[in-house]
């Protein structure tokens, strides 16, 4: 049983470079770490038939995520995203050129002035019921619970890796976690319950 998301953090950032599967940036330490798979991870999102008709695609600006956003393009939809601290949310329209770094997030896009359909997050941990444990800033619930407050209907994912997938620690939520309705592997794409 954990006894806090500290301690889940701190076991996944270990975890992480014990076994080789953080990429970089290095050290994954107080970060939402990036990791080998990440580009199959986002792959993952395919199989989603939400995903197929969506239109507008929302992602932050975690490393982890290149992949991803540049996926969500080369896709054909809207990469909507926020920048760093939340300062702003920006889209990027498909066929924008494919570079989405932080820096590139931050210089290009414009305002977003769209529905978004589906957001994926990064996360340090999740469990299978979707409650998701970021770094601890809390950027990612007050993203989601944002872009939720403009689109009530949007499918909220995250994107990790299999080992940094649990069983349950539901009893470490508190009220201001926002759950995610799946999870991107780089094996699978899993439903929450």
């Amino acid at each position: 049983m954990w006894r806090s998301k500290r301690e889940v953090r701190e076991y996944v950032w270990d975890l992480m470079v014990k076994e080789k599967l953080a990429a970089f940036p290095f050290p994954p330490y107080g970060r939402i770490p990036n990791f080998v798979g990440a580009a199959d991870a986002s792959r993952q999102i395919r199989k989603l038939d939400a995903y197929r008709k969506a239109g507008c695609v929302f992602s932050p600006p975690d490393g982890v995520l290149i992949p991803f956003r540049r996926l969500v393009l080369a896709d054909g939809k809207i990469l909507a995203y926020s920048t760093p601290h939340m300062e702003s949310f920006k889209m990027m329209k498909p066929g924008t050129r494919a570079k989405v770094t932080i820096k590139d997030l931050i210089r290009g896009g414009e305002p977003l002035a769209r529905k978004v359909d589906i957001a994926v997050v990064g996360s340090v941990a999740v469990d299978k019921k979707g409650n998701r444990i970021g770094k601890g800033s809390g950027y990612g619930d007050r993203e989601l619970a944002y872009l939720r407050e403009r689109n009530p209907k949007i499918l909220t994912g995250t994107l990790v890796h299999s080992r940094q997938l649990f069983e349950d620690f539901s009893q470490l939520a508190q009220h201001h976690d926002v759950q995610v309705d799946f999870i991107l592997t780089e094996k699978e794409l899993i439903i929450t319950s």
